[in-house]
């Protein structure tokens, strides 16, 4: 769905010159190819004047490291799987090092996948996650009401309640957040 908010996502997240690669491990292996399209096209629709290179993940540990120190932007899909994220990321020793001086942007599971504890909306409940992660706490689509028996106030409280305390990004539905690590 695109927004105001959405054009200023894709215009603010890269730089003219940058090289894009977008990871669309969330979804079906089936679906990287065509996803990796769709944001490729959104990218160049919003900004037009700017030089930008793309680059479609591949999963294979060697062949993705080259990819994330040849780019400028790394960019994680939304979808059902933020697993699927987490499990290729984890096989790369050294990856809070290969994220120096990169510009990080992730869209619903693909945002949740960097912080060390979130809140699933598909799942309803808390996950951790590990290996690079920056030592917040967050939820994305906040205000979405997909699940009835949880109210809005009882998801953020057993974000906040759950183990240690971080700092907590509650991004609604169609909005985003930069922040500089």
């Amino acid at each position: 769905m695109d927004s105001e908010n959405n054009k200023k996502f894709f215009q603010n997240t890269c730089h003219d010159g940058n090289k894009i690669l977008i990871f669309p491990f969330a979804l079906d292996k089936s679906e990287w190819d065509e996803l990796c399209i769709k944001y490729e096209k959104r990218w160049m629709m919003y900004n037009p004047d700017k030089r930008l290179s793309f680059a479609c993940a591949k999963p294979e540990s060697l062949n993705l490291i080259k990819q994330i120190q040849e780019s400028n932007v790394l960019f994680f899909c939304g979808g059902p799987f933020p697993k699927w994220h987490l499990e290729v990321l984890d096989k790369i020793e050294n990856l809070r090092a290969l994220l120096q001086d990169k510009i990080i942007v992730g869209v619903s599971a693909g945002a949740l996948i960097r912080s060390k504890v979130y809140y699933s909306p598909r799942y309803e409940k808390i996950r951790t996650t590990w290996n690079g992660r920056l030592n917040i706490k967050m939820m994305v689509h906040r205000w979405a009401n997909r699940h009835p028996w949880l109210s809005k106030e009882e998801r953020l409280k057993l974000l906040e309640d759950y183990w240690e305390k971080l700092p907590i990004y509650k991004i609604p539905e169609q909005e985003y957040i930069e922040f500089n690590i």
